[in-house]
């Protein structure tokens, strides 16, 4: 949410997060999640009174997604590969424990479904939070909005590498052709400052900055509140091809790592508008993006997301629209006694900080509110992958049983 809301280092999926600010510098683990038994599950404090309208309404954007799919696509659960008609099934038999008793809800869940913990290399899971921002705008420029938020340009060209030799996997590079060859796109300096993008790109919109546009095209996605009142929402739609550089970095002499978040940073650009340029700069890379009409913001798999419902994970390593389980801790500038947050939800975005098992960002939803959590959130805690046993889904809708080892 580049993540995305984020297809791309959303967003995207891209991220109001501190590896965003400073860079991530621990290693991740990409082994299977680890399966877990039903007396581990029953140790655990499961939601008991789930919000039923927000979960059944992200379950069913996920069905939306499978609902898609060729029907060979597999999605991988340790050794068992589940068909996008197994997933929606998958889904459709949770939706229904849903509406059991509590207690009895509890043991469909320990005795249906399987349960795989997802851990990274301090054998934890690590949150952190995205959201959608909401900025006032145009779609004409003026004095008050003289910042263009592009859409793709008529020159990027985006060059699949495996199309050349399957050693490079799927490497993707983009450019644009100039005499005959392919080189660099124009980085964030030439375009937001040498305005080099003139007649190559059209502005979908214009903004107040370049602090805001920046944050922006972090998040991957958000929402344009125009003149008129009338919201207009942009997301993630390509990227120059140059490598993201944590700007934070730069700033860690004059902002402590333990207070480094959003908000520090933001308050640090608006104090020191004679850097803003040199700052900003630090980081090449570029986001475009495109007009979303209706609901949003859309995630990695082209649904609209949920707060608290919608989470981005690895999307090499965790199966897209698949059901989780996670608990951890708001932050402690939302909540000083540390409340545990435990929430299904369903996997629906990616990013480019999201690397590795145990690592997940929640989606928050939008505005100043969302901000407000999203922006401090770093905590660990756990988060557990389901999916419904084969031999349950069999006796229930006859699917198949065919196990698909990896």
């Amino acid at each position: 949410m580049l993540r995305i809301i984020r297809s791309f280092p959303p967003l995207g999926w891209v991220l109001i997060i501190i590896v965003l600010l400073i860079g991530c510098t621990s290693s991740t683990t990409t082994e299977n999640p680890r399966p877990v038994s039903i007396a581990e599950i029953n140790a655990l404090k499961l939601e008991s009174s789930p919000d039923l309208e927000a979960l059944q309404r992200a379950l069913g954007h996920s069905i939306e997604y499978y609902e898609r799919l060729p029907t060979d696509q597999r999605f991988q659960y340790g050794s068992f590969g589940y068909s996008p008609e197994e997933m929606i099934a998958s889904h459709q038999h949770f939706l229904r424990i849903l509406d059991l008793p509590e207690v009895e809800r509890l043991e469909k869940l320990q005795q249906d479904f399987l349960w795989f913990e997802s851990l990274n290399e301090k054998n934890q899971a690590f949150f952190t939070g995205y959201y959608e921002p909401l900025l006032k705008g145009s779609l004409n420029e003026s004095e008050k909005f003289p910042v263009p938020l592009y859409g793709v340009p008529s020159d990027l060209v985006t060059v699949n590498l495996r199309n050349f030799n399957e050693k490079y996997g799927n490497g993707i590079l983009r450019g644009k052709i100039v005499d005959q060859k392919f080189v660099k796109y124009d980085d964030r300096d030439e375009i937001s400052y040498q305005n080099s993008l003139q007649g190559r790109a059209t502005p979908l919109a214009w903004v107040n900055n370049d602090i805001e546009l920046f944050f922006l095209q972090i998040q991957g996605s958000g929402v344009i509140e125009l003149p008129n009142e009338v919201l207009y929402r942009v997301n993630y739609a390509d990227q120059n091809g140059h490598p993201y550089r944590a700007i934070g970095k730069i700033l860690l002499g004059e902002i402590p790592r333990e207070k480094m978040s959003l908000k520090a940073l933001k308050e640090y650009l608006y104090d020191h508008p004679e850097r803003v340029q040199e700052i900003l700069n630090y980081n090449p890379s570029y986001t475009f993006f495109r007009h979303i009409p209706g609901d949003g913001p859309l995630g990695n798999i082209e649904v609209p997301l949920t707060p608290e419902r919608s989470i981005a994970m690895d999307h090499r390593l965790v199966p897209k629209g698949g059901l989780v389980f996670y608990e951890t801790n708001l932050p402690s500038e939302i909540s000083p006694s540390e409340e545990i947050l435990q929430r299904f939800a369903v996997v629906q975005d990616t990013g480019g900080a999201i690397r590795g098992h145990g690592r997940a960002d929640i989606f928050w939803g939008r505005g100043t509110p969302a901000e407000k959590i999203a922006g401090p959130m770093k905590e660990n805690g756990r988060i557990f992958l389901l999916v419904a046993r084969k031999e349950v889904l069999n006796a229930e809708s006859g699917i198949s049983t065919t196990v698909a080892k990896k």
